[in-house]
């Protein structure tokens, strides 16, 4: 069964094929100026389990997730509490790897933080000025948007549009569409020596440089949250492009954004629940079920009445496996050959998560199964040596939503 997802490049599934035996992802991952909330967990356990259910189909995975830890907001925030900028950082980084290892997430390879791959930034910068698609200024290098043949194809936006959707205003650029890829900062804090004087980095500039480091010129997906095709994404394909002449990658994957009270739930708002919060009063199991039970590209309005029922739910499908094991040494009949029937519930859930990740129909497959093994088992109606068998295979495909 071929595996199928959505492409927000050309907005419609493709049938997926690996470049190569690994494949290579690469994930836009947050800002690190304080702790990681509700929002970055959906997107990050989209992809977990993107990932896990490709290592299940038999590919080999090295994910790259970036972290941005040099940006303005980081530069504020500590000079209010009045701490070093890189150690105010590096605090919320810590934090966010507390966080991603409660949720079970070990599927990321790398994590790129931007501070470290200063000099391959500043080369990509150099590179893109050589082949005349970017230029300086005073207030620093921009990418000149005139030269990128295809800029605005991954949002689907006409040149007219994205003139409207102006990047880093300024009086000195040439193209409204253009943006900074290096900015001269005059200060004494947080700031780099380059070729065109001290500075930061650009918004989008390290992306491309990371990809570039640990996945080469190519690679096969790029994931993030839908709020991040533009400009982020358009702006890293366009540099990427740019810089080394091809595509920088086949398939543009985005999560849906979670919602809480009808608005966006992020930092900027103030109006979100920190993955630690979510912690201390659910279960990691629970949490990553409530997700899994809406397609990761779906909106997700964030309600606590449905964070409790897929706590139940969580409670059931974990006693029901515990219930089964502790069976297999109380049953001496066979009755059944439950063969078929696994096999005819696996393929439903193969063909719903072929079908670009469809976990709301893959859960829905596997509650199903479980289910009914609790009844055959209730009436006596599978073997010891049966039900171990089925008990292992369920017991794989629920591990790819980090359950058992």
């Amino acid at each position: 069964m071929t595996l199928r997802i959505f492409n927000t490049l050309t907005l419609r599934k493709e049938a997926f094929r690996a470049k190569g035996r690994v494949v290579k992802i690469f994930l836009c991952g947050p800002t690190v100026y304080d702790y990681c909330h509700l929002g970055h967990a959906r997107m990050f356990l989209a992809f977990d389990v993107i990932t896990r259910y490709l290592r299940y189909r038999g590919y080999r995975t090295k994910v790259v997730m970036n972290v941005t830890d040099i940006s303005e907001e980081i530069f504020k925030s500590a000079e209010k509490t009045g701490q070093d900028p890189a150690e105010y950082a590096n605090r919320y980084f810590q934090s966010m790897l507390e966080d991603l290892k409660a949720l079970g997430i070990n599927t990321i390879n790398v994590f790129a933080r931007a501070s470290e791959n200063m000099p391959e930034m500043i080369g990509s910068i150099k590179k893109l000025l050589e082949k005349s698609a970017a230029y300086v200024t005073d207030e620093g290098v921009f990418l000149d948007t005139s030269k990128v043949r295809r800029y605005g194809l991954l949002s689907h936006q006409s040149r007219r549009e994205l003139a409207l959707r102006r990047l880093d205003l300024s009086p000195v650029k040439r193209n409204p569409e253009d943006f900074l890829l290096w900015k001269t900062v005059q200060t004494c804090k947080g700031t780099w020596d380059s070729p065109w004087g001290e500075g930061r980095p650009g918004l989008h500039i390290e992306d491309t440089a990371a990809c570039t480091k640990y996945l080469g010129s190519s690679y096969d997906i790029n994931g993030g949250g839908d709020e991040l095709v533009f400009p982020h994404h358009e702006a890293t394909k366009a540099q990427a492009e740019a810089v080394t002449g091809v595509a920088p990658c086949r398939y543009w994957l985005h999560s849906g954004l979670l919602w809480i009270r009808k608005r966006k739930m992020s930092k900027s708002l103030r109006n979100f629940i920190t993955i630690r919060d979510a912690l201390s009063q659910y279960d990691a199991q629970a949490l990553r079920l409530y997700f899994a039970l809406t397609h990761y590209r779906k909106p997700l309005d964030f309600r606590k009445s449905n964070l409790e029922k897929a706590v139940r739910l969580s409670c059931t499908i974990r006693s029901s496996l515990e219930r089964m094991k502790g069976a297999m040494t109380n049953i001496h009949e066979a009755d059944i050959d439950l063969d078929e029937e696994i096999s005819r519930f696996k393929r439903r859930f193969i063909e719903a998560m072929n079908d670009d990740f469809n976990t709301e129909k893959a859960v829905k497959e596997l509650v199903d199964l479980t289910r009914h093994l609790v009844r055959r088992l209730r009436i006596k109606k599978c073997s010891p040596r049966g039900l171990s068998r089925v008990l292992g295979s369920l017991t794989e495909l629920w591990s790819i939503f980090g359950i058992m």
